[in-house]
């Protein structure tokens, strides 16, 4: 790992840590929270590559969490980037009876109606901003979590700890889902989205766990007997690996062949 300063060609002072290897969203994003700590952070930013920011959504964040007291993790409203009008992401509720996530708005028509902060169960990682005092408290990012779920995780672990967390709407940004991890039909997301969901329940909803591993084994059963899809076997494959894996206690990126370019 090396940091690198790219001050000569920008004008505000920034820093670029680099890795030889790929240390998964929660251990790759506490690096860099870390390090802005160490600095003498009051606040960390969270945002994927794949985002169109507006220009005013960060100050708009900050404006609220500076005014909003128990406000601990805050976040923007999200829209699709293919489709500018929907909404990707505007708060959710998490049912710790079947470990789901329920939330209301996405894939609605983003009619503006909503202006005041909405109060959620968590923050997307996909764009977030997080207090020092909610660090200090709860900890960082859980790195069990290679991908995905690690942003429910945390808000609810900032909400247990009596911390409000809020979806701005005023503040939007636009989100190229999936890119990041191969498109919505990966098989790097069918992995980790099941080996994540299934520590997730462990976790945070225990009841749920024997009723996940029966879904689970229902879409396989489901892509290798009934589906037409060209990468039936290989998405099977990244199921049954998933759950080996999570019982195994494995955190690490996975088997490579689901990082394959050409999965």
């Amino acid at each position: 790992m090396q940091t690198l300063s790219i001050k000569p060609w920008f004008p505000i002072s920034i820093r670029i840590i680099t890795s030889k290897d790929n240390k998964g969203y929660a251990k790759g994003s506490n690096i860099g929270i870390k390090e802005a700590l160490s600095l003498g952070a009051d606040y960390i930013l969270l945002l994927n590559n794949d985002t169109v920011v507006s220009p005013s959504f960060l100050d708009i964040l900050i404006e609220t969490a500076e005014k909003t007291s128990n406000a601990g993790i805050l976040g923007p409203k999200i829209h699709f980037y293919s489709e500018p009008g929907k909404i990707w992401f505007a708060g959710a509720r998490f049912d710790s009876e079947t470990c789901m996530l329920i939330t209301p708005k996405s894939g609605q028509i983003d009619e503006g109606m909503d202006t005041k902060p909405l109060e959620s169960d968590y923050i997307t990682g996909c764009a977030l901003l997080v207090k020092r005092a909610v660090i200090e408290k709860i900890g960082l990012l859980d790195e069990r979590f290679f991908l995905y779920w690690e942003d429910v995780d945390w808000g609810l672990r900032a909400k247990k700890a009596g911390f409000t967390n809020l979806v701005i709407p005023t503040s939007r940004i636009s989100h190229k889902v999936s890119i990041s991890s191969g498109g919505m039909d990966s098989l790097i997301r069918v992995y980790h989205k099941t080996r994540s969901h299934l520590l997730m329940a462990k976790l945070h909803a225990p009841s749920a766990l024997p009723k996940l591993h029966v879904q689970f084994l229902k879409d396989i059963a489901w892509l290798i007997f009934k589906s037409g899809d060209e990468k039936r076997f290989k998405k099977a494959h990244a199921f049954i690996a998933a759950i080996k894996d999570y019982h195994l206690g494995k955190t690490d990126k996975g088997p490579e062949a689901i990082w394959n370019s050409n999965n």
